[in-house]
C-alpha cells in the first residue's frame, strides 16, 4: 500500500515537470512600457501647461493690482475750465441819488461765471450790483433759467449765485465745479480759461506782472496773446488744475487783465455772512516834507505815513491810536518814504491797500505807531464797525436813498454816495458849501450833530417861489432848533407852528427861508400827482 501512494506522488511529479511554462511577449511589454512613459509625459507636459497658466493669472493679477495701485496714486486729471463756465445776464437799475424817488434807466450787463459745485456759482460783483434780475445761460445759451443772489462783496467784487428754482438745478450741477489753489503772485505763470462764442473753449497763458490798488490788492497778469472781449469779467484763471484768480477787468492795449486773486476768493467763499474787507477809520498823508518830518521826531532816511484823521467808532480809535501817529510798519513790515510796504504775496505796494487787504474781518492786525519819536505797538481786531458811526456814510446798493420831498424842496442826508456821485457829474468837484462840511466834520460832531442834512434840489411850485436857485446847503436848523440828523430834522419839520409858518435857517444866502405849511401841502399834492411818490423815504 504503502509503495503504491509513493508510486502515485511520484506519478504526479513527473507530470508537473513535465507542463510546458508560459513565454513573454516582448513587442507588448514594449508596447505597454512606450504607453507608461506616453502618460508620463502627458501628465509632466499637463502639469507644466497648469503651471505656467497659474503664472500667467498669478502675474496678470499682479499688474493689475499695480495698476489699480499706480492709478489710486496718480492725481485726477485736471478739470476742463472751459466746461464749468456758465454765463450771467443781469438787468441793473439803481436809483437815482439826484433824483431819489426814481430809478435810473435800466442797463443790461453779462459776465462769465465758474461753477464751484453745491448748486453755487461765482462771478463778479459788478453783474449783480443793483441788479433787478439776474439769470444764468449754458455758454451756447441753449438754456437759460432766472438765478438768485446768494451773497456778494462790492469791496472783493465778487457775487455767488445759485438758481432761483431748484428744478433748475441741474444747470449748475452739470459742469465741471471747480476747487480753489494757492494765491498767485509776482511771476507766476498760469492760464485764462474761456470759450469763444459759447462753444470754442480756448486756453491763454499769462503770468502775474503787477499788483493794482482799488480798495484791495488786485492782480494784473499779461497776456501771451489778445483776450476775447467777453472774457473780461468772469472768466476763470487756472493754475496747476485749480481756480486761482477771476477777471475783473482788461486793457487791450497793454493786454493786461486785472483779476482777483484766490486769497480773495477764498476769504470771500469763507464768510457767511457781511462783508470781508475791514475799515480801520484812518486817513493818511505822506512824510515828504523833510521839515514836517523833523516836527514828527523822525529819522530823515526813515519812511511812514502821518495819520491826519482818525475816525470815531473804528477798531483803531478803540485801541488809542491818534491823529498826529506815524505808522511805521504794518505785521512787522516798515513802510518806506513813499507811503509803500513789502508785501510777502503782494510785494511792493501801497500800505493803505495792505491794510485793507491783509486780512480780513475778525482777523488781527498789528501797527508799530512812532508818538513823539517813541515806537508803540498797537493791536487791534479788524472789523468795519466806522461805517455805522460815519457822519457821511454810504448809502446801500439798490436800497432807496432817504429824502423828503416838502413843498418842492428835496432834503437828503449827505452821504458819500450823493458827494461822489456830484464827483463824477462836475468832474471831480463838489460844491464848495458841501467840501467845508466835509472838512469840518470834527467841529460838527462836537456840536452833537452825527448827520448833516442838505437842501439838494428846489421843483417849481407856489410854495418855492424865489427860492428857485437855492441849493447845495446844509440846513442847520428848523423854527430855531439845530438839527442833529435826518430822523430828527423829519420830526421838526412836521412840528405845528403857531403861525403856520416854518423857518429853515442854511449855511448860505439867504441864510433863512421860510415856507407857509398850507402852501406846502397843495404843492405836495401836486408833486404827487405829477409822480413824485411818496414823498418821504426816512427809515434806513
Amino acid at each position: 500500500m504503502f509503495r503504491t501512494l509513493t508510486a502515485l506522488a511520484l506519478t504526479g511529479l513527473l507530470l508537473c515537470s513535465c507542463e510546458p511554462t508560459q513565454r513573454t511577449n516582448p513587442e507588448a511589454e514594449k508596447a505597454r512600457a512606450a504607453a507608461r512613459i506616453k502618460a508620463q509625459q502627458e501628465k509632466a507636459a499637463a502639469d507644466a501647461e497648469a503651471a505656467r497658466k497659474a503664472e500667467e493669472a498669478r502675474k496678470k493679477a499682479a499688474e493689475e493690482a499695480a495698476a489699480r495701485q499706480a492709478a489710486a496714486a496718480k492725481p485726477a486729471p485736471a478739470p476742463d475750465a472751459s466746461s464749468s463756465i456758465l454765463l450771467v445776464n443781469s438787468s441793473l437799475q439803481n436809483y437815482n441819488p439826484m433824483q431819489p424817488w426814481e430809478k435810473e434807466n435800466v442797463r443790461k450787463v453779462s459776465a462769465l461765471g465758474v461753477s464751484l459745485g453745491n448748486g453755487m456759482v461765482l462771478t463778479t460783483g459788478n453783474v449783480v450790483k443793483a441788479a433787478t434780475y439776474v439769470e444764468l445761460s449754458l455758454p451756447d445759451q441753449s438754456r437759460t433759467v432766472p438765478a438768485r443772489v446768494i451773497r456778494w462783496d462790492e469791496d472783493l467784487n465778487l457775487a455767488l449765485l445759485g438758481v432761483l428754482h431748484e428744478s433748475d438745478a441741474s444747470i449748475i450741477s452739470d459742469r465741471v465745479a471747480l476747487q480753489t489753489g494757492d494765491p498767485m503772485k509776482q511771476g507766476d505763470a498760469a492760464e485764462l480759461a474761456g470759450l469763444v462764442d459759447g462753444l470754442v473753449p480756448v486756453k491763454i497763458p499769462m503770468q502775474a506782472e503787477s499788483f493794482e490798488v482799488d480798495s484791495i490788492p488786485q492782480l494784473q497778469l499779461r497776456a501771451a496773446r489778445p483776450i476775447p472781449a467777453e472774457h473780461d469779467s468772469g472768466a476763470p484763471v487756472m493754475k496747476d488744475g485749480k481756480l486761482v484768480g477771476l477777471s475783473v477787468g482788461y486793457n487791450s492795449e497793454s493786454m493786461l487783465l486785472t483779476v482777483v486773486n484766490a486769497e480773495m476768493i477764498q476769504r470771500f467763499l469763507a464768510q457767511q455772512e457781511g462783508e470781508a474787507v475791514p475799515v480801520l477809520g484812518l486817513q493818511f498823508a505822506k512824510l515828504s516834507d523833510p521839515v514836517f518830518r523833523r516836527y514828527l521826531k523822525l529819522a530823515p532816511d526813515s519812511g511812514g505815513l502821518y495819520i491826519s484823521k482818525v475816525l470815531p467808532g473804528g477798531s483803531a480809535e478803540s485801541v488809542g491810536i491818534r491823529k498826529g501817529d506815524v505808522l511805521m510798519a504794518v505785521d512787522d513790515m516798515p513802510i518806506d518814504n513813499v507811503g509803500r510796504c513789502k508785501h510777502p504775496l503782494y510785494g511792493t505796494i501801497d500800505a493803505t491797500a495792505v491794510l485793507r487787504g491783509h486780512k480780513p474781518v475778525g482777523a488781527v492786525l498789528n501797527l508799530s505807531i512812532s508818538r513823539g519819536g517813541q515806537i508803540q505797538n498797537f493791536n487791534m481786531t479788524l472789523d468795519r464797525k466806522v461805517m455805522d458811526s460815519r457822519m457821511f456814510g454810504v448809502d446801500k446798493t439798490g436800497v432807496q436813498p432817504r429824502y423828503v420831498m416838502w413843498g418842492g424842496l428835496l432834503f437828503q442826508p449827505l452821504t458819500e454816495t450823493y458827494l461822489n456821485h456830484i464827483r463824477r457829474a462836475s468832474g471831480g468837484n463838489i460844491p464848495l458849501e458841501f467840501q467845508k462840511l466835509v472838512n469840518d466834520e470834527d467841529a460838527l460832531r462836537a456840536e452833537g450833530i452825527t448827520e448833516v442834512v442838505a437842501l439838494t434840489a428846489v421843483v417849481p411850485t407856489p410854495a418855492t417861489l424865489g427860492y428857485d436857485s437855492v441849493r447845495f446847503c446844509r440846513v442847520e436848523a428848523v423854527n430855531g432848533k439845530a438839527v442833529k440828523d435826518f430822523t430828527h430834522f423829519v420830526h421838526l419839520l412836521d412840528e405845528p407852528t403857531e403861525n403856520g409858518l416854518v423857518e429853515l435857517r442854511l449855511n448860505k444866502a439867504p441864510f433863512r427861508i421860510y415856507l407857509d405849511v398850507n402852501a406846502v401841502e397843495s404843492a405836495n399834492r401836486i408833486l404827487q400827482e405829477k409822480g413824485i411818490s411818496p414823498l418821504r423815504v426816512v427809515e434806513r
